[in-house]
């Protein structure tokens, strides 16, 4: 008795491959080269390192457009107009750093003053206290003693 060939042995015969799907074959996943942005440290924390720990390779900086290199000589009245814009913004800068001294110098005293109410509500809430327990005390040492002032009897 010679039983059905299977499909393995047909394949083998006939020289045929299992059938490819073209969706199941493996293949390379092309990824882009990643690319991270470069590590800022701050200039604070640069000067607080150490020698070794700080960054020394600092990338090639861009070459200078012609418009950038190219000096500009400014005319009279633009001379003028760009003094005065610095003379004002300078104004500016200086009424903003006085307005921040006196508001930060009022901050400073209005906490002062809060702490010193504080303090003082304090203190007279303790006062106040002491004055009812003291009252309390007296009241219920009145009740103990009786209407003439004596200890009641059978107690």
């Amino acid at each position: 008795w010679v039983g059905l060939r299977t499909v393995a042995d047909l394949r083998r015969a006939l020289g045929v491959g299992a059938p490819r799907h073209t969706d199941s074959l493996y293949r390379d996943v092309e990824r882009a080269p990643r690319r991270f942005n470069p590590l800022k440290v701050p200039k604070a924390l640069q000067a607080a390192l150490p020698f070794k720990s700080k960054p020394k390779l600092e990338p090639k900086g861009k070459r200078k457009t012609l418009e950038q290199k190219r000096a500009v000589v400014m005319e009279k009245d633009e001379k003028k107009a760009a003094t005065l814009l610095q003379q004002l913004n300078a104004i500016r800068n200086e009424k903003a750093r006085k307005r921040r001294e006196q508001s930060s110098r009022r901050r400073e005293q209005y906490t002062k003053k809060q702490a010193a109410q504080e303090e003082w509500r304090a203190k007279f809430n303790k006062e106040e206290r002491k004055k009812r327990y003291r009252e309390e005390g007296k009241a219920e040492k009145r009740k103990e003693l009786g209407p003439r002032g004596k200890a009641a009897k059978g107690a």
